[in-house]
C-alpha cells in the first residue's frame, strides 16, 4: 500500500487541479490525502464551508481521495463553520492550515479555536511550513503554538521550504518536540531532497526517547510544481524514495503505516 498524505485538488494561482488530473498523476497510490485549494487561495474566495462540502463530494465521487478541511484563519472569527463539519460529517480526516498564503503568523492567536476544534475532534492539522526565517509559517512559529495545544498532531508539511539549513533546523525542531516532550509534531516528506530525508530519518531513529520516525509520512504535494503534474515523473520520484530505504519495515511505514495510523484511516 502508498499513501500520499499531501495533494490538492481546485483552482487557485498555482493552477487549475481537476481531480481526475489528479487521479491521473498518482496512478496506483492507493490513497491521497487531498484539501482544496479553493479555500486557500484568497483571490478565489470561497467560503469556508463551500469550499469544504465541494471537497467532500470529490472524495465520495473518487473514494481513493480522502478529505481535510481547509481552514480560513485569517477570514472567521472562530472555528464554527469547522466544528460544524466535522460533527456533520466525519470523513474529514484532518484540517489543513495555511499561514503562508493566509499572511497570518503561525503563532497568532486567532488559530487557538481551530486548535481547540481538532483537538475536541482528535484531528491531527496538517500546516504548511514555509522557510524557517519566514514571518508567516516559520516551523518555529508553527512549534511556538503547537506548545500550546501538546496533545493536538501538527504535520509540518514540507519540512518547511527552502534549503537545506532550512531543513535543518526544522529537523532540530521535531528533536526537540520529541525529546523535550513539548508538542506532538509530525513531518512530511514533499518537497524535502532525499538526503535530507535520509537526515530526517537517522535523527528521529535516535532520539533520546527512542525511534520516532512514526512521525514521518511519505507526500508529493501534487499536483504542485511541474514535476508533480506529470505521472511519468511523480512515479519516477516515488521509486527514487522507495529504493532509497533498504529496510522494508521503515518503508512501509513511512509509505503508508504512518498515515494509517495518524488520520486513522483504517476504515477506508
Amino acid at each position: 500500500m502508498i499513501i500520499d498524505s499531501h495533494t490538492h485538488v481546485g483552482k487557485s494561482f498555482l493552477g487549475n487541479f481537476s481531480p481526475e488530473f489528479l487521479m491521473e498523476i498518482i496512478g496506483d497510490v492507493d490513497f491521497a490525502i487531498c484539501s482544496n485549494l479553493e479555500g486557500i487561495d484568497p483571490q478565489i474566495g470561497k467560503d469556508e464551508l463551500e469550499c469544504n462540502l465541494e471537497m467532500l463530494d470529490v472524495c465520495k465521487k473518487f473514494p481513493k481521495l480522502k478529505p481535510l478541511a481547509v481552514c480560513e484563519v485569517e477570514r472567521t472569527e472562530n472555528a464554527d463553520n469547522i466544528r460544524r463539519l466535522l460533527s456533520e460529517h466525519p470523513e474529514f480526516i484532518g484540517l489543513k492550515i495555511h499561514p503562508e498564503i493566509s499572511k497570518l503568523p503561525a503563532d497568532s492567536e486567532k488559530y487557538d479555536d481551530y486548535l481547540k476544534a481538532a483537538r475536541e475532534f482528535k484531528k491531527p492539522c496538517l500546516y504548511h511550513s514555509g522557510h524557517i526565517k519566514s514571518r508567516f509559517s516559520s516551523p518555529e512559529l508553527i512549534y511556538k503554538k503547537a506548545k500550546e495545544f501538546p496533545d493536538v498532531p501538527i504535520i509540518l508539511g514540507h519540512l518547511s521550504t527552502g534549503p537545506k539549513h532550512s531543513h535543518e533546523a526544522a529537523i532540530d525542531i521535531m528533536v526537540e518536540s520529541i525529546e523535550q516532550e513539548t508538542a506532538t509534531l509530525y513531518v512530511d516528506t514533499s518537497w524535502v531532497d532525499l538526503e535530507d530525508i535520509q537526515l530526517l530519518v537517522e535523527k528521529l531513529q535516535n532520539t533520546k526517547r527512542g525511534d520516532f520516525t512514526h512521525r514521518i509520512m511519505w507526500a508529493s504535494d501534487a499536483p504542485v510544481g511541474d514535476f508533480n503534474q506529470r505521472p511519468d515523473s511523480y512515479a519516477f520520484n516515488l521509486k527514487q524514495f522507495q529504493e532509497s530505504f533498504e529496510d522494508k519495515t521503515l518503508l512501509n511505514n513511512l509509505l503508508y503505516q504512518n498515515s494509517l495510523k495518524l488520520f486513522n484511516t483504517y476504515s477506508v
